[in-house]
């Protein structure tokens, strides 16, 4: 055989084996993206009967009917609804005494600010401090230093007697167009638990006119027993 041959003879095989490679190359290239299409397929299909897609990372947690619920389930269900409506009943009852509290403070006929209220119109309605320092009159607390400031609240305490009785000691003050005093009451708790004035009176300063204590109530019996005539 002649080397020219030869030299033909091995480049026919160079060239079969080169293709036999290439196309072994190709068809691993093309199972290789069969493969991938057919896993991205698989998670992204959707099970029949249903409209939500399944995969790996897919995730829902279907909520059991109560038929459904283990003996278990069910204890720690109802278990969680009882302490549920436990707080919120507790809120409901705390939020009710506050608002009772509140109200018998501003409004309750033992409050501080009913008994001020009261003893401002008792005031009101006298007609020597009507003279004295003209209407219209409002009353207010401490007066305060300061114009910019309001005047502060009304000052108030109960003591107990020797008897154990509660007294209650209150002073605020008064003004109007001509004058202006200083109001001071004590009360005691009557046999059904209510306040009696004792004494109520407001005294005015001096300067054009000389000063004064004027009675607006006055019992030295508030808080006796009544005695009942035979």
């Amino acid at each position: 055989m002649s080397s020219f041959t030869a030299r033909t003879l091995l480049s026919q095989c160079a060239k079969t084996r080169f293709r036999v490679a290439f196309a072994s190359t190709n068809n691993l290239q093309h199972r290789t993206w069969r493969a991938q299409q057919t896993v991205r397929t698989m998670a992204t299909e959707q099970p029949q009967g249903q409209g939500r897609p399944i995969g790996a990372l897919a995730h829902h947690t279907e909520k059991k009917q109560w038929k459904d619920l283990s003996t278990p389930e069910k204890v720690v269900h109802a278990t969680k609804t009882t302490t549920n409506y436990t707080v919120v009943g507790a809120g409901v009852v705390l939020v009710g005494v506050i608002g009772y509290a509140i109200i018998s403070e501003l409004f309750g006929s033992n409050s501080d600010t009913h008994i001020f209220g009261d003893a401002l119109e008792k005031v009101r309605n006298h007609e020597k401090l009507q003279d004295i320092i003209g209407s219209p009159m409002k009353g207010h607390g401490e007066p305060s230093s300061s114009k910019r400031r309001r005047n502060r609240r009304i000052q108030s305490q109960v003591i107990l007697d020797g008897e154990g009785k509660e007294h209650l000691l209150m002073r605020f003050f008064v003004e109007g167009p001509d004058n202006e005093g200083t109001a001071h009451l004590e009360m005691v708790k009557d046999a059904r638990n209510k306040w009696e004035y004792k004494y109520l009176f407001v005294d005015i300063p001096g300067g054009v006119r000389p000063a004064q204590r004027i009675f607006v109530e006055y019992n030295k019996n508030a808080g006796q027993p009544l005695v009942e005539d035979k």
